[in-house]
């Protein structure tokens, strides 16, 4: 048996990408899946799409109070209590520089990257302390751990991103000792989209794909599949790890960063070091 053989997992916005590829795995590992996205009929189709009686889909805005407290209550009444709720959910990047961004675009990516999840725990949590078992899982960000140049297009997106993990910090701590437990994924760069190459949405004065990569590391520019993220999202989850990041050598430059005080132009200098 294994360590999600008959556990109840609840992903949301897991229709497509990362969410459901980490779906598909855990069928395989004998896991019962809810999918809930922003996209019902997708969530529904992606739910058919594994094997039968293993999934179920519903529509959800994270967003809305009164949609999040319906799916509770129709999860709660289909599908029994959940084991474990992956928060991965996200409202993509709207790319651009940093100082044409708009407040709407600022509220819009904490609305659904952070306040969503927030409902989302809030919605699930009592009945896992009741039984005091469960797991909760918040996406982050590889960029949240190390903030890559690429950050300065995507100001709403990595805040949220950064928030997320703090969040979970805090959500560990507020839950020691009551038997639920607390992960936080970051995956680093990921190809979850048809558009080519994986690329950010378009958004206002849309820098140029090879600006995404100017004081990049080059390791930290080669995306993987949402299968590989997904795998080492499951394997982590399996291990009870804290936190668990999909980017190769994450954590030997997470140890680098930090002995560099934490200055994000140490990444810039680093980045051009590899190509002098």
């Amino acid at each position: 048996m294994t360590y999600f053989e008959g556990k109840t997992v609840l992903i949301t916005g897991a229709a497509t990408g990362i969410g459901f590829a980490t779906a598909r795995r855990l069928t395989e590992l004998g896991a019962r899946i809810v999918i809930a996205d922003l996209d019902g009929t997708g969530a529904e189709a992606a739910a058919q799409s594994l094997p039968a009686g293993c999934a179920r889909g519903f529509r959800c805005d994270v967003r809305e109070d009164a949609e999040v407290a319906k799916l509770r209550e129709a999860v709660i009444t289909e599908c029994g209590t959940i084991d474990m709720l992956i928060n991965n959910a996200a409202r993509p990047p709207v790319t651009g520089p940093i100082i044409d961004t708009t407040l709407g675009e600022w509220r819009d990516a904490l609305e659904v990257n952070v306040l969503g999840y927030v409902q989302m725990i809030k919605a699930f949590l009592p009945d896992m302390i009741a039984r005091r078992s469960g797991h909760i899982v918040n996406t982050s960000s590889g960029l949240a751990l190390l903030p890559d140049p690429p950050i300065r297009f995507m100001g709403p997106y990595i805040a949220s991103k950064g928030a997320q993990l703090s969040m979970s910090y805090a959500f560990a701590h507020a839950l020691a000792g009551t038997g639920v437990s607390v992960s936080v994924f970051c995956p680093g760069v990921t190809n979850t989209s048809d558009r080519p190459g994986g690329a950010p949405p378009p958004g206002p004065n849309m820098p140029a794909p090879a600006d995404f990569r100017i004081g990049v590391p080059a390791r930290r520019t080669e995306r993987v599949s949402a299968d590989h993220a997904a795998g080492i999202l499951v394997e982590g989850l399996a291990r009870n790890e804290f936190l668990i990041c999909s980017q190769a050598g994450y954590l030997t430059d997470l140890i680098a960063f930090a002995k560099d005080n934490f200055d994000p132009q140490s990444i810039v200098r680093e980045a051009l070091a590899e190509t002098s």
